[in-house]
């Protein structure tokens, strides 16, 4: 997949990082992927200061890792990191859910509308692009940025496992129920209730996922 073309009114730092974002999050490179500057450099036709720099942020956000003469490489999941990091997440979405308010009805239009699309959609990398814009839109509703920017960086970092996850796994319907139970709780003005009920489904997120790295029979 070719990135997005940079245009020249985006600042290049910023623009070569959200490019390179973009590629990871349509599958280019799953778990233990080599990521280079040479060739991120060649495909975003930029230099490779900048490609270096967004490496590097990625690397301190935890999406990658790095060894001396060996360049990055996509981190490997790992079932203790995956324990972590859901519960963060969980609890950053529900701390912007439960201090939006009632949304008004252009929002809750838009929920709706990426929910019908998630119903209809069988391509996994398309239906965790649908299911994460439909979180940002929940986290966009309570109007605080530095919220919505530390859940988008946990966010970047979980989307190796959840990309991965997604393609193995064909049935979403459970997921896709607590959607709507969520978004009937949040248009209603029970932030509280939309919260407690959008805890619960990054919980199950966790429990599903955690499970289909280590299934019961193979544990100890």
């Amino acid at each position: 997949m070719s990135a997005t073309p940079i245009t020249r009114a985006e600042p290049l730092r910023d623009a070569v990082y959200a490019r390179i974002v973009e590629l990871f999050w349509s599958g280019a490179y799953p778990p233990g992927t080599a990521v280079t500057e040479a060739a991120l450099s060649r495909q975003l036709d930029v230099s490779r200061t900048p490609v270096r720099e967004a490496l590097l942020r990625l690397e301190a956000e935890g999406v990658l890792r790095s060894a001396l003469a060996k360049g990055f490489t996509v981190r490997p999941l790992d079932a203790r990191e995956a324990a972590e990091l859901y519960p963060i997440l969980g609890t950053l979405e529900s701390l912007a859910v439960r201090t939006a308010g009632t949304p008004p009805p252009s929002v809750v239009r838009a929920l709706e509308h990426i929910l019908a699309e998630l119903e209809d959609c069988t391509d996994p990398i398309r239906r965790w692009r649908l299911d994460s814009d439909w979180h940002a839109g929940l986290v966009a509703a309570a109007g605080n940025r530095q919220l919505q920017e530390m859940v988008s960086r946990v966010r970047t970092n979980l989307s190796r496992y959840e990309l991965t996850y997604m393609r193995e796994t064909v049935d979403r319907t459970e997921p896709d129920r607590q959607h709507l139970e969520i978004l009937v709780e949040f248009a209603s003005g029970d932030t509280d209730r939309a919260a407690d009920l959008l805890t619960a489904h990054w919980e199950a997120g966790m429990r599903a996922v955690l499970n289909w790295l280590n299934p019961p029979a193979d544990r100890p």
